[in-house]
């Protein structure tokens, strides 16, 4: 259950009127096969305006700033692959 936005350092608790809701696929290292499991992330109004989520397979979901705020590729993982 979501709780409060991906965004690590982002203190907003989890408001579904706002902000955006990203669903990434869930696959744990000893699953095989078809799987249908899922991962839900939140990310708040102010956070949704300045970052994007990103599933980068066999690594995990990253916080991405938009690219035209970033200067750099960089992405901060907030849950492994």
């Amino acid at each position: 259950m979501i709780s409060q936005c991906a965004n690590p350092v982002c203190p907003a608790g989890f408001d579904h009127r706002k902000g955006q809701l990203f669903r990434f696929p869930k696959r744990a290292k000893d699953e095989l096969g078809n799987t249908h499991s899922v991962q839900h992330f939140w990310l708040c109004a102010n956070c949704s305006k300045l970052y994007s989520l990103e599933y980068i397979e066999n690594q995990g979901v990253a916080l991405k700033p938009h690219v035209e705020l970033a200067r750099t590729e960089s992405r901060h993982f907030i849950a492994a692959a």
